[in-house]
């Protein structure tokens, strides 16, 4: 009777009614408390439903009648995983692959958690491990892949996507990493090419938007309506704004799309006939494209990123607002600073440094003012004799703050780029202020991790994308103190001046 029970509940598990496969384990459960089978499946369909808690106490009764049972351990491991326990569902994923050394899945486990635990050369090895016991394992063979991008192995990175897209041709996030490593590596036409796979990429932060519009191909529409709808972050809207008059020369009328916050900011932006952050009426528009699309429909290259130093501009009753409150404009250089950015965000793991205190060095620049232009807490600030009455609070050196007012209203970076635009320079971690930097033509430098984001390149002095941008990469993964080092350098040779920018070239 019980066999029969657990082949019906096993039917049901496998069919995903759960909850009714539940029912039946736990019948046989009561009749038999141990009875591993129906312990270690009743667990497995708790932690489908979410039930993470009851899960984890079944697998540890089904562990003590069956401590050697290596699926128990790898199932306990993933269990552990979803309950947020990486360190401990290591061990259960390690004690799986010493109890069944044959195991792909459970190397793969390993590499998964050594990877969240930035052991990158250790979770290399464990989808090494699982690729010699099988050479398709689906995990290992693209994880692989995104920890030899994240150790700096651009080629071998992308060799390892190659390979994986060509044995699961149907994998989004294999596609969609290879795009992100060719767009690393300067390869815009395939790199933007695989990028169109984000929107079918698990995890990805943004959702397909206007699919009932027919999609615009990147060939001229003389008389149509087009509606480029922006689909991410404000940095990533800010940067790719700037190909909007090459979209613009094919003719029709352009309308962007943006975010409520972004509408003052953007609203007289070159290519754009309108502005607005309203959905387009029905019939309205001809085409549609998300904003991050248009540079694969221009079927753009590293060569054709239009050169324009500077093509947003502040807004000249804020800069004159500013420029009163904040004391500018006078002989004495000020720069601006931004040592943050959004922690929730999956982008940054690594990019921000550790606190205001690590932009010290700057401070020996003779008399510069420093200015931080972070968004701050009250908590964060305090008050001090300077133009705004605002410092950062709790450092051994003057780091300014424009007040509790700056950017406090609806519209997103409006001071900010109001500032920006008086600045004698300005440095930044990869953040949203960084892109308005490099859109308004602002002298600045860019304090970038060791492997940073795709548009910033591998090696590159300077950026395609914002001319009067230089780049100051790690040396090593953690290491900002020597990019800072030598962006105070770099400030001091060439200390620029408001709307002149830095001498050019990669030297």
């Amino acid at each position: 009777m019980t066999d029969e029970l657990l082949l019906d509940a096993f039917e049901k598990h496998r069919a995903g009614a759960l909850a009714d496969a539940a029912l039946l384990y736990e019948q046989i459960l009561a009749e038999d408390p141990d009875q591993v089978d129906a312990l270690r499946l009743l667990a497995s369909a708790r932690r489908s439903l979410g039930q993470l808690p009851e899960a984890l106490s079944l697998y540890a009764r089904a562990l003590r009648l069956a401590p050697d049972h290596a699926d128990i351990w790898f199932n306990l491991g993933n269990a552990l995983s979803a309950a947020g326990r990486e360190a401990d569902a290591l061990e259960s994923y390690r004690r799986a692959a010493e109890l069944q050394p044959q195991n792909a899945e459970a190397h793969a486990h390993i590499g998964i958690c050594l990877a969240n635990r930035n052991d990158l050369a250790g979770a290399a090895d464990a989808y090494r491990t699982a690729l010699a016991l099988d050479p398709q394992n689906r995990i290992a063979i693209h994880n692989l892949g995104n920890v030899l991008s994240e150790m700096g192995e651009a080629e071998a990175a992308i060799r390892q996507l190659r390979q994986a897209v060509s044995l699961y041709p149907d994998l989004a996030e294999a596609h969609y990493n290879l795009g992100l490593n060719l767009l690393r590596a300067g390869d815009f036409a395939g790199g933007f090419k695989a990028y169109e796979w984000r929107w079918r990429a698990e995890g990805f932060p943004a959702t397909a938007r206007h699919t009932e519009i027919t999609d615009w191909d990147g060939r001229p529409f003389p008389g149509k309506r087009l509606l480029v709808h922006a689909e991410q972050g404000l940095g990533d809207t800010i940067q790719f704004v700037k190909l909007l008059p090459l979209v613009k020369s094919l003719g029709g009328e352009v309308i962007l799309q943006v975010p409520d916050k972004l509408l003052r900011l953007l609203r007289d932006v070159a290519g754009a006939d309108r502005v607005q952050s309203a959905d387009p009426e029905p019939g309205e528009v001809d085409y549609q494209v998300p904003l991050l699309g248009v540079p694969h429909r221009l079927q753009l290259t590293l060569g054709s990123i239009p050169g324009a130093k500077a093509y947003l501009a502040a807004d000249p009753d804020s800069v004159a607002r500013w420029r009163q409150k904040l004391a500018l404009g006078n002989d004495r250089p000020v720069f601006g600073f931004v040592w943050r950015g959004n922690p929730l965000s999956p982008s940054d793991k690594g990019r921000s440094l550790k606190g205001p205190e690590a932009l010290k060095p700057f401070a020996g620049l003779g008399h510069a003012r420093l200015m931080a232009l972070q968004k701050l807490e009250p908590e964060e600030i305090e008050p001090a004799d300077t133009p705004s009455g605002y410092r950062v609070a709790g450092l051994d050196f003057t780091l300014e703050y424009p007040g509790p007012d700056f950017d406090a209203g609806p519209d997103a970076f409006i001071d900010t780029a109001a500032i920006l635009s008086q600045l004698s320079g300005f440095v930044s971690v990869c953040t949203a202020p960084l892109h308005l930097a490099g859109a308004l033509g602002v002298p600045s430098l860019a304090l970038l991790k060791a492997v940073p984001d795709w548009r910033w390149g591998l090696r590159e002095k300077t950026s395609p994308w914002y001319p009067a941008m230089r780049l100051f990469r790690q040396p090593e993964p953690g290491d900002f103190a020597s990019a800072i080092a030598e962006a105070v350098g770099y400030f001091r040779a060439f200390p620029g001046k408001v709307g002149t920018g830095f001498p050019s070239g990669n030297a």
